[in-house]
């Protein structure tokens, strides 16, 4: 049942629902129906959404603060269109653009590891 209410109030979330009305509407239909003790249960749901939405979103990864904006274009091209953009220091130049299970990797590293198995194939 708390799996059912936490996926309930992310999806009214989602949809743009105000956040303080929706919390006082659960709260008080949980003190109606007597299912207060399900609160921690429903919080760690949320959680446990909340982590599975974070994984899979779509990333961003650039070598330095000057190829954001240039990483972002080139990203959205190769269909991951995310804002999430973080600056990687183990990245010497380019990015790397992760949406669920699909890796776009423009790094210089990819770069001479294909020049590599072109050279050696």
């Amino acid at each position: 049942m708390e799996k059912e209410y936490a996926q309930a109030l992310a999806r009214s979330l989602a949809s743009g629902t105000d956040e303080a009305k929706l919390v006082d509407g659960f709260m008080k239909h949980l003190k109606e129906e007597g299912r207060m003790k399900i609160l921690p249960g429903v919080l760690r749901e949320l959680n446990v959404l909340q982590a599975r939405r974070s994984v899979l979103a779509p990333s961003l990864e650039v070598a330095t603060e000057a190829e954001k904006e240039s990483a972002i274009a080139q990203a959205k091209a190769q269909g991951i269109d995310t804002t999430t953009v973080s600056v990687n220091p183990n990245l010497i130049q380019g990015w790397r653009a992760r949406s669920g299970s699909v890796l776009v990797d423009r790094s210089a590293k990819q770069a001479l590891v294909d020049l590599y198995q072109k050279i050696t194939n």
